[in-house]
């Protein structure tokens, strides 16, 4: 039991001598709790934001988050500091690196995304209004941001070789207010004008466009939902190049460092 304990003392040091990252863990947690409560006061009520029920909102958001986050999920697992290193040293360069390990797990991700929209169409009567062509061009700006994100994500974890509270910022607040398990107008019922907050996310615009494309029919070629996907697409153009710009700094600053294949 003394070797039990010792080794139990020797993780828990280890977990509290990242300070950063266990102060985010056991706040992620406590705002879990909140996003979820949320959640769980909107159920069994219409959600006028997109002319839907509440199954068939938050099924969509399920799905989205299905089709699309893995790719975050790719590209955060596969560049590593275990890994970076020595394929940096084959000669790929790191763009090529990238898009070639988040390919499969988007693919993947689409195959299963097929059979979770049968079960959610099918079992729990979620109805859908989609619209291809802005279906397509959601799925297309959604990806950008999603993978831009993922990207000032990665870089930072080669810096710090944890995590950082930028993105874990960016995380929790999107648990919170990007819409994905209640419409983000609901925020409005406990504070008036939160919601407002949720509009200055990237991840709401996301959610936002492709429900309107999914549960509305609703056609670029109307001007209310042009301005919409407009917004996300300002958001994607913005934060491609600027991903791969912080990207190029964390590689040449573990480089710099020498600490590029520690962890």
């Amino acid at each position: 039991m003394g070797k039990v304990w010792a080794m139990t003392r020797r993780d828990m040091n280890k977990w509290a001598t990242y300070k950063t990252q266990a102060t985010t863990s056991i706040l992620g947690g406590l705002l879990g709790i909140v996003s979820w409560g949320l959640n769980a006061t909107f159920v069994n009520r219409l959600v006028p934001d997109y002319n839907t029920n509440y199954v068939s909102f938050l099924i969509v958001g399920v799905l989205i988050s299905s089709l699309i986050l893995p790719l975050s999920q790719g590209i955060q697992g596969s560049v590593s500091p275990f890994t970076l290193e020595s394929i940096l040293m084959t000669g790929l360069k790191a763009p090529t690196f990238i898009l070639g390990t988040v390919l499969w797990p988007y693919i993947l991700s689409v195959v299963l995304f097929l059979p979770q929209l049968v079960v959610g169409i099918v079992y729990f009567h979620a109805t859908l209004s989609v619209n291809p062509v802005s279906f397509v061009l959601a799925l297309v700006i959604s990806t950008t941001i999603v993978f831009s994100i993922a990207m000032v994500s990665t870089a930072f974890r080669i810096v710090t070789k944890t995590s950082d509270p930028v993105s874990w910022s960016l995380a929790i607040a999107a648990s919170l207010f990007s819409g994905m398990t209640f419409p983000v107008s609901h925020l409005n019922d406990y504070v008036p004008g939160l919601s407002t907050v949720s509009w200055f996310l990237p991840q709401t615009w996301v959610y936002h466009i492709v429900r309107l494309s999914t549960l509305e029919n609703a056609s670029i070629l109307d001007a209310n939902i042009a301005i919409s996907f407009l917004i996300a697409m300002i958001f994607a153009v913005v934060l491609l190049p600027l991903a791969f710009y912080v990207f190029r700094w964390g590689l040449n600053r573990a480089k710099r460092d020498g600490t590029l294949g520690h962890f």
